[in-house]
């Protein structure tokens, strides 16, 4: 099956990364549940909206940001289990090679360029033409669609009793719900 699997806070935390990023230079005592919107500046107050950017532009930040729980091992399995692995992501472009180059270190059971030949960047993921999306991000697997659509589920994904997606809360249950759909295709 090909399987697509988002970066940012589906593979790496980036969002509780910028989190702790805003922790340490304003005094909000931010939580990751406070967090209820994708675009997080809009879930701070307005004069404070001005980091999130920062945040993103701060290579610094960026060094901190570490593989999820279960994302290694989970996504060696799928690999293993033979399903092709493409990773998805909206970046920007002064972004994207530095995401490659993280998930070629991280993912160091893969051949030397499978993530580099299997990143796709792209704004309007619904376009893909894949079995299975994983995201962290509900608006990228709404709409017309080929793939089944697996959301984590974060405070900003609002519509968790939608039964148009699958609804995971970590990556032992991203990994048992693709064993569903594969079942499921076979049928």
């Amino acid at each position: 099956m090909n399987i697509g699997i988002d970066i940012d806070n589906t593979i790496v935390n980036t969002a509780e990364t910028v989190v702790n990023y805003i922790n340490e230079r304003l005094p909000l005592h931010l939580e990751l549940s406070d967090i209820k919107q994708y675009w997080m500046e809009n879930s701070l107050p307005k004069q404070f909206q001005w980091i999130v950017e920062a945040a993103f532009r701060d290579r610094f930040m960026w060094k901190d940001v570490k593989m999820i729980s279960g994302a290694y091992d989970n996504i060696k399995r799928l690999y293993h289990d033979r399903h092709t692995l493409w990773f998805v992501t909206s970046a920007s472009p002064e972004n994207l090679k530095k995401k490659i180059g993280h998930l070629t270190r991280e993912l160091d059971f893969l051949p030397a360029d499978y993530v580099e030949k299997h990143t796709i960047n792209i704004q309007k993921k619904q376009m893909l033409q894949l079995d299975i999306m994983i995201d962290d991000y509900i608006e990228n697997l709404n709409g017309p669609r080929t793939y089944t659509s697996i959301c984590l589920a974060y405070p900003w994904n609002y519509r968790l009793d939608d039964p148009d997606f699958y609804y995971v809360k970590d990556w032992q249950e991203i990994y048992s719900t693709c064993q569903i759909v594969s079942e499921l295709h076979k049928e």
